[in-house]
């Protein structure tokens, strides 16, 4: 039993340092090219994706470690999967200027992008504070709904922030990042309609299989 869990964990590392060595690569690459030692263009600016990349990046090792810690197993692979597409979407839109040239881009990234985050939290959540919560009046069903409460509020004001962000960098290096008027409601929005998907696609797993957890 012990050599097919090994087995099995040596498997999942592999896996995620896959995905770390994408993530390293991708940083180290927008650096290069922040830093002028490389010349590729970009539709917006290389800050806004290093400081995505890399807070990202130095969030989910350290949610991993602490996992890690606390469970004894890795932080399930797929959670590497999902946050290394979520941040190749946004970058790939920079790099090929997909944001220009396809409208719905930019529409479909900060859908894609929220639901990860709101994913991401809910399992953060759960296996962090949830699962060590202690109230007599919140039962199973009740642990599940505060878990999508807080991962929800937390994705929708993780979106609000990178909004601001996004106008910090116009007001300082002068670029073009917020788009029109529209743009940052319509953002908003996008990212309001992933996060509500995934809890509501959580919410149905539940009501089907009655497991609160959704990576075992």
């Amino acid at each position: 039993m012990n050599f097919f869990k090994l087995h099995k964990e040596k498997k999942e590392l592999i896996i995620i340092n896959f995905f770390r060595f994408i993530f390293a690569g991708l940083i180290i690459f927008e650096l290069l090219n922040y830093s002028k030692i490389l010349r590729f263009s970009t539709q917006f600016t290389w800050l806004g994706l290093v400081i995505t990349s890399t807070a990202s990046l130095i969030l989910l090792e350290f949610v991993a470690h602490k996992y890690k810690q606390l469970k004894g197993n890795y932080l399930h692979w797929s959670i590497w999967l999902i946050v290394t597409a979520g941040l190749s979407l946004d970058a790939f839109g920079d790099f090929f200027h997909f944001y220009s040239r396809y409208n719905w881009w930019d529409q479909f990234a900060h859908f894609f992008i929220s639901a990860v985050v709101c994913f991401t939290l809910f399992i953060v959540v759960s296996a962090f504070w949830i699962d060590r919560f202690r109230f007599s009046l919140l039962l199973k069903t009740g642990r599940l709904k505060l878990s999508l409460l807080l991962a929800a509020t937390g994705a929708m004001s993780l979106s609000a922030i990178y909004e601001v962000e996004e106008y910090l960098e116009d007001v300082f290096f002068h670029t073009n990042r917020l788009g029109p008027g529209t743009d940052t409601a319509n953002d908003l929005f996008l990212n309001l309609t992933g996060i509500l998907t995934v809890v509501a696609s959580i919410t149905i797993y539940y009501l089907i299989t009655r497991k609160r957890k959704i990576l075992e």
